[in-house]
């Protein structure tokens, strides 16, 4: 089961959607970051933010309790996407290393939560992060997070040098779907380093 020990001295306020570390607010989060919405769609999300909201933390709250061997949930509004989501084959077999992780870079004020770190039936070690989706079509033209999981690869790497990452996979749940996509460690990397650093052009100078 999961075998990852947390990180000391890191809080997460869930109202505030806001990370702590020795006591100390981080600035930002990894989703803020690598956030590259213009102002239209980020009011259209806002807009809808009562249908999306709840159907994510309903599907992220089954996995992670199906990850863990607890019992689960399926609300009946959402059992379509779950229900598949939980039958994918990615979990068939696998070691959990860690769930719903939290992290962060001291340096750079900024924290972040990875959905999963498993260890495959074959051996490789896979980082994971859960996106949902309303409708069917949208699962397969979704993107992938690469940005995002960059971001928590480079943070595992701080903290927990000892892992080998073999694959970040974004895994996309919809109505009577789930989709993986697969990327190399590397490419995710890569994509963290452009976000970060155009996330800091965009930041005032004081």
């Amino acid at each position: 089961m999961v075998t990852l020990p947390p990180v000391e001295d890191l809080e997460f306020f869930d109202d505030l959607h806001r990370y702590r570390f020795k006591g100390n607010w981080l600035v930002t989060s990894v989703t803020s970051v690598c956030s590259d919405l213009t102002p239209f769609a980020k009011a259209k999300i806002e807009a809808t933010k009562d249908q999306w909201l709840p159907r994510g933390n309903a599907t992220h709250k089954a996995l992670e309790s199906f990850l863990l061997g607890d019992t689960v949930y399926v609300p009946d509004e959402y059992a379509s996407i779950i229900e598949p989501l939980l039958a994918y084959p990615l979990w068939d077999g696998a070691e959990v290393i860690a769930c719903e992780y939290r992290l962060c870079d001291e340096r750079k004020s900024l924290g972040g939560s990875f959905d999963f770190l498993l260890r495959t039936r074959a051996g490789k070690v896979v980082l994971g992060d859960l996106k949902t989706v309303g409708t069917t079509p949208a699962v397969t033209s979704r993107k992938p997070a690469t940005a995002q999981l960059g971001a928590y690869l480079a943070m595992l790497i701080d903290w927990h040098p000892h892992l080998q990452i073999d694959k970040c996979v974004t895994v996309v749940a919809g109505p009577a779907r789930t989709h993986a996509i697969s990327q190399e460690p590397d490419e995710c990397l890569s994509a963290w380093v452009d976000a970060w650093d155009k996330f800091q052009l965009l930041q005032p100078d004081f």
